[in-house]
């Protein structure tokens, strides 16, 4: 679609560019040559076979009327002259043509063409003559002007009103200039036989200027008022187009006379003749030199336009490519960061949020739509990361640590870094405590050697003294220190599980049997109000390898601990469920109680060790559970309803 869109505006410029190219050649040919671009494209070339053999077959007659400066007869060698004689001599020299040129009356000339006496002559443009007779492009334009002293008030049409004008009797035949005025404008205009009384009467102020053709006036003008003392006004009354007439049907001239006409023109011989007659009065005649120069200059304007066209396109599509590539270059940039774990942000003037990533939105649970441009202090889930107090230090919110960190990257931007690192901190927390578990470990087996030295020397003179007779307080002191013992040797016993461990033995075992068998010896020592029950679900009869050590000790300590809760709990319907299940090569047990539950402010201690709710506990108990759980790749894992009772859920691995 794009590249469609795309292909379509070059189109749509080139079309333009084009016809663009095409207008301004129209109106260069146009004001150069005064025809149109169909014209000059048609004539702009040379004499084809048939018109040289037209032009070579006999010489071609041309006849004008007289009319000063146009054709006349120079009185002094007899001589013909005018413009329009320099036209066609200039003319018969462009077509290599020998042309005899014949001046007589009007009325002669217009019966001598009709006979077919002269090949060709001169006649307006209009379209009673295009009727009679084919006319050629223009050779040159004749304009009704008015002419004015130069210190005359009169520059504009209105300023013609209730003054006297001047004209000649050829110029007004048929009221013609008469009817250039309309009603509202009252000019009085005196028709005189010759220039030489009109200039006369515009010298003497008889009347305030001239009206009629250009050409004439300018010529009288510039043979006899070199000074300048008139000036035309740039108002045109009317034009007269003087064309070049054949015969009907005479094609093949037609075609030679205007490829002719066309060259005077370009070689700028029209203008050149008509300032050699008419001189700086014809004041609207274009030199085509002039045109030439002005072209240059425009020409050169629009290279220069070009030019800087083309060098900012090409600056335009660099700078398009290396946007083009920052964009991508960013878009790789985010998705590096939106894949990245680490929560970032982009702070500017240290307020605004101009940037974040996925991460952010995770940890801070809020959308990356509303966190983006506003200020960070307003958004109440990121102070906890902004507080200056926690910057470089681990933050716990909730269930996660937090480590918040800050870059700075310019004068007002700075990045700030939110690590996740629950996982580090929990490993480092866990490392450490092994260490202090080990070290303790160490120091609990020493002691329990040492203690049990001395217990048992108290143990036997305790079995000695109780086979003599004794009172009944004494038989209670001894039985009493019988008691003692026991539940020294009891820690001591705990004491040595905690230092050394179960081994990593795994053998095949009746898990069924063996689940069966705790869960009857815990309904013997339970109470009668509490109910204990088991639930096997894809359990096999035969044998499972599995550590059989740790399956025992899980059960046993887990039934014990739902025992304990229970016997402090006073409601009535108390029950322990032990249920177990394999799937996946795992052993999945869940033992669950309704008992007094766990506090939730404690349950992620319960598997430190030496920590215990109870106030005969030793604290070991779980700790054991849920290290040796994870000596064997198993899993742990606690939920608890104050009031509602516990559930714990064991993992332990199968091998099949």
């Amino acid at each position: 679609m794009g590249k469609n869109m795309k292909k379509s505006k070059i189109g749509i410029l080139i079309i333009v560019i084009i016809a663009g190219l095409i207008i301004a050649l129209t109106i260069d040919i146009h004001l150069k040559y005064d025809i149109s671009l169909f014209n000059y494209a048609k004539y702009n070339s040379k004499l084809t076979a048939t018109e040289e053999a037209l032009i070579k077959e006999k010489p071609l007659n041309f006849g004008i009327y007289e009319e000063p400066p146009l054709a006349f007869t120079n009185e002094f060698n007899n001589y013909n002259a005018g413009i329009v004689t320099d036209y066609i001599s200039q003319l018969a020299i462009e077509t290599k043509s020998n042309v005899n040129m014949k001046i007589r009356s009007k009325s002669s000339i217009i019966q001598a063409f009709e006979s077919n006496e002269i090949d060709f002559t001169i006649l307006e443009n209009t379209p009673d003559n295009a009727k009679a007779a084919d006319l050629s492009i223009p050779l040159f334009i004749v304009k009704t002007k008015i002419l004015v002293h130069a210190g005359s008030d009169i520059n504009y049409l209105r300023d013609l009103n209730d003054r006297t004008f001047v004209t000649l009797c050829g110029d007004n035949e048929n009221g013609r200039i008469d009817s250039l005025f309309d009603e509202e404008l009252n000019v009085d205009i005196i028709e005189v036989e010759n220039m030489y009384q009109c200039i006369a009467l515009l010298r003497n102020n008889r009347v305030s200027g001239f009206i009629g053709d250009d050409m004439k006036a300018a010529h009288y003008l510039n043979v006899t008022s070199k000074n300048y003392n008139y000036r035309f006004l740039d108002t045109v009354l009317a034009e007269k187009e003087m064309s070049l007439a054949v015969p009907k049907g005479s094609e093949d001239l037609l075609s030679v006379l205007n490829k002719g006409i066309v060259s005077l023109k370009k070689k700028n011989l029209i203008a050149q003749t008509q300032y050699k007659w008419l001189g700086d009065f014809k004041s609207d005649t274009f030199d085509l030199r002039v045109i030439e120069l002005t072209n240059r200059i425009i020409g050169g304007i629009i290279l220069i336009i070009g030019a800087l066209t083309g060098w900012n396109y090409i600056i335009t599509k660099r700078v398009n490519a290396k946007t083009r590539e920052l964009l991508e270059n960013k878009e790789e940039l985010r998705l590096i960061i939106d894949v990245m774990k680490n929560g970032i942000m982009v702070i500017e003037n240290s307020a605004i949020i101009i940037e974040c990533n996925d991460a952010l939105e995770k940890i801070v649970g809020v959308a990356r739509g509303d966190l983006m441009g506003k200020p960070y202090n307003d958004i109440v889930q990121l102070k906890p990361f902004v507080d200056m107090a926690n910057l470089n230090r681990v933050i716990n919110i909730g269930r996660f640590y937090y480590l918040t960190s800050q870059i700075i990257i310019n004068n007002n931007k700075k990045m700030v870094i939110i690590e996740d690192y629950t996982e580090k901190y929990l490993n480092e927390r866990k490392a450490l405590q092994e260490s202090k578990m080990i070290a303790v470990g160490r120091l609990s087996a020493g002691l329990a050697h040492e203690i049990r030295n001395p217990l048992g020397l108290i143990k036997s003179y305790s079995f000695v003294i109780g086979k003599y007779k004794l009172d009944d307080i004494c038989q209670h002191s001894v039985s009493v220190i019988d008691n003692s013992v026991d539940s020294i040797n009891k820690l001591i016993e705990n004491l040595l599980r905690f230092s050394k461990l179960s081994n990593d033995e795994v053998k095949s075992v009746n898990i069924r049997g063996i689940i069966e068998e705790l869960v009857e010896i815990a309904k013997n020592k339970s109470k009668d109000d509490i109910e204990i029950s088991h639930s096997l679900t894809g359990i096999p009869d035969e044998a499972v390898a599995i550590n059989e050590g740790v399956l025992r000790m899980v059960v046993q300590n887990l039934i014990e601990n739902g025992l304990d809760a229970l016997s402090e709990d006073p409601k009535d319907g108390k029950e322990i469920l032990v249920e177990a299940s394999i799937h996946e090569n795992k052993l999945h047990l869940r033992i669950r109680d309704n008992g007094c539950g766990i506090d939730k402010e404690v349950i992620d201690n319960i598997f430190d060790p030496f920590y215990s709710t109870k106030e005969t506990g030793t604290g070991l108990g779980l700790y054991i559970v849920n290290t040796e759980i994870e000596n064997n790749n198993g899993t742990i894992a606690v939920e608890s309803v104050k009031g509602n009772g516990t559930v714990f859920d064991v993992t332990l691995p199968i091998l099949r």
